[in-house]
């Protein structure tokens, strides 16, 4: 791989997930926090890692389905009730449709190497 490969693929990926953030789930989708693309996610309960995800559907789509949970959402979290959902915490990137996956497993893999238990996730 030459320079100007190394230049465009880090230009390519600066440019595919560069927006970032992090909030209480209820922030996320009803004050908007979270953007409306693509990108991948992490879910946080009292502080503990318990599931990574990807949304080609949209952030704060996905942020909503998970809030409303069996009210009205399609992607809704068993684990998140109208119980415990304001302690629910999530950061998320932003990222091309096309890097969700692979930044998903990327996440994963790295989480469960540190030996996180993430136990709503329903991954491998």
């Amino acid at each position: 791989m030459g320079f100007w490969d190394i230049v465009g693929k880090v230009v390519q990926t600066a440019v595919s997930s560069t927006i970032g953030g992090s909030a209480s789930l209820k922030d996320a989708y009803l004050n908007e926090k979270a953007p409306r693309g693509p990108g991948c996610y992490k879910v946080y309960y009292h502080g503990q890692l318990m599931k990574v995800g990807k949304a080609i559907d949209g952030l704060r789509k996905r942020f909503s389905d998970y809030y409303r949970g069996k009210e009205g959402g399609t992607a809704g979290l068993k684990y998140i009730t109208s119980d415990n959902r304001d302690q629910v915490r999530v950061s998320w990137l932003e990222c091309s449709s096309s890097d969700c996956r692979k930044l998903e497993t990327q996440w994963h893999d790295k989480a469960k190497a540190a030996g996180e238990e993430m136990p709503w996730s329903d991954r491998r």
